[in-house]
């Protein structure tokens, strides 16, 4: 293994490429990328070693020159090796992307059901929908940062 000399690594970018059943989301060079997977949370700064891993419900954070953007990624598989991250998801929003006011209604509800649920898979089901609407919430905050790459 060749050994970089410190600051040469900090110059480099990730690739990373989100796609969805509709294509190819969002496409950005990134410092780091620290995206929920099944067992936690996990972050890639370039030069990574090669890893896939199985995406949980969660926000992905991209950071890039001192800047952080936020997108609700809800499953799939995250292939990574030294360069880039590949992301292949189901469903990926931007901030704009997400109806605020649904993901409200739907925290609201599902916190009321979990409180008068006694059904333990009612309430799994709640829970997943619980975390859905807080990861759209959290992300929908973030609309009017950044300019988001334009969809391909």
């Amino acid at each position: 293994m060749d050994m970089q000399q410190p600051g040469i690594m900090n110059d480099k970018k990730i690739d990373l490429t989100i796609t969805t059943p509709r294509g190819v989301k969002f496409v950005e060079k990134a410092d780091r990328v620290i995206m929920r997977c099944i067992d936690g949370d996990m972050g890639v700064l370039p030069g990574h070693a090669r890893v896939s891993t199985v995406l949980g419900d969660g926000i992905l954070r991209i950071l890039n020159n001192g800047i952080e953007k936020k997108l609700a990624v809800f499953g799939g598989i995250a292939e990574i090796d030294d360069k880039s991250v590949k992301i292949f998801s189901t469903i990926a929003q931007r901030p704009e992307e997400i109806d605020r006011e649904r993901a409200e209604r739907d925290r609201q509800e599902a916190e009321t059901a979990i409180r008068e649920e006694s059904e333990e898979v009612r309430i799994h089901s709640l829970q997943a929908k619980l975390r859905r609407s807080l990861v759209r919430i959290e992300v929908s905050l973030h609309i009017d940062e950044d300019e988001y790459t334009e969809e391909l």
